[in-house]
């Protein structure tokens, strides 16, 4: 499953307080059965409102830094899902909603430091009573702030479970040509198993991606309906960028030509697409074929080589299965492995954000009455 989708819930405002708020019904002062008098209602209330808060502040604390650490650190993601986090929502955007709850954790530090002083300072019932109202109204308020980042974060939750679970660290090869050229065949034909299938953003139609097990590792075969299958210069900005972020995944393109009569796009056209692409995508190498030799004549291919030039011809069907390993296996060795994107500081920077927790850690220190029996 795609990291994205494994963002756990996200509550909105009002529900967080709600589950929050709603915890503190749950903690009472029950008499200690050893305690001969009555215990007085300031230390009723004090033992009280310390048990509550200091269940509350780590509580919320903890569901904050859980919607925090639910969404990968983006300078830490790979260039493909960087351009699409970018393109479906926008990095900036998620950064600040982010950060908006981390500097809401620090807020209620300042707030639980303030309402430990002045509960441990009380001297009567209602001086204590007094700093509780204060203390929920301030947490009250707090929560209630995060409403716009937490929605934020809620839509970016539904957005980001868009970005397809594609192996990012497999040498891929993306299979580009016009609607109906036969992609989908050879990746099936080719691929060790049963081809998947995976949603892309700004496109309706699903993706079709098989893998090629060799003995050492495994290779990552592409078709993209929707995508690398009509004009680019007929694409919006949104559908171009998101095309763009292919740049990052796909190591090598294979076009396929279709000269049939049933090809929605002439081969004129068709030959417009493979330049379109091959300068969109200059960095990364494409070798182009012939389709569908076993129904074309012989003057039909001659025909469409007169408008393409002289390529190898093949069929993807079930017969010809030798000829599309071949091509698979030698463009395979064409391809470097690939590099992992990950900074080699991230340890480095989690472990001081560690040691700058456990320094912020406030102790809940107040004698009470049931700890002496």
């Amino acid at each position: 499953m795609s990291r994205f989708k494994r963002i756990p819930y996200i509550p909105t405002s009002d529900k967080l307080a709600d589950i929050v708020f709603s915890q503190l019904k749950k903690i009472r002062v029950e008499l200690p059965r050893k305690l001969k008098k009555k215990r007085s209602d300031y230390s009723f209330y004090k033992t009280l409102y310390f048990r509550q808060f200091r269940h509350l502040f780590p509580d919320l604390e903890e569901r904050l830094e859980k919607i925090v650490s639910s969404f990968p650190l983006i300078d830490d993601l790979h260039p493909f899902h960087r351009d699409l986090i970018e393109v479906l929502y926008g990095i900036e955007k998620l950064k600040t909603s982010l950060s908006r709850i981390n500097n809401t954790k620090k807020s209620l530090k300042s707030i639980e430091r303030e309402v430990s002083r002045k509960l441990g300072q009380s001297e009567t019932a209602e001086e204590a009573k007094v700093v509780r109202k204060e203390a929920i109204g301030r947490i009250g308020s707090t929560i209630k702030k995060l409403k716009s980042p937490l929605d934020e974060l809620i839509t970016a939750k539904i957005q980001l479970s868009k970005v397809p679970d594609f192996n990012l660290y497999e040498k891929t090869i993306a299979f580009a040509g016009a609607p109906n050229a036969g992609k989908s065949s050879f990746v099936k034909l080719i691929s060790t198993g049963n081809p998947e299938i995976a949603a892309y953003p700004f496109t309706t139609k699903e993706l079709v991606y098989g893998h090629r097990k060799r003995e050492f590792d495994s290779i990552q075969l592409l078709d993209t309906p929707g995508l690398l299958d009509r004009p680019l210069h007929e694409r919006n900005d949104i559908e171009m960028r998101s095309i763009l972020a292919l740049k990052h995944l796909a190591d090598y393109i294979i076009f396929l030509f279709d000269p049939t009569n049933d090809s929605p796009l002439k081969m004129n056209q068709q030959l417009n697409l493979f330049n379109e692409i091959k300068a969109t995508f200059s960095e990364i190498p494409i070798q182009s074929f012939i389709n569908k030799k076993d129904i074309l004549s012989e003057d039909q291919l001659q025909n469409a080589e007169k408008v393409v030039g002289k390529l190898e011809r093949i069929a993807t069907i079930e017969k010809n299965v030798a000829q599309l390993e071949k091509i698979i296996l030698t463009t395979i060795e064409k391809i470097p492995d690939k590099k992992l994107y990950v900074r080699e500081e991230k340890k480095l920077v989690e472990e001081e954000i560690q040691k700058s927790e456990s320094k912020d850690k406030i102790e809940w220190i107040f004698f009470d009455e049931d700890d002496k029996n």
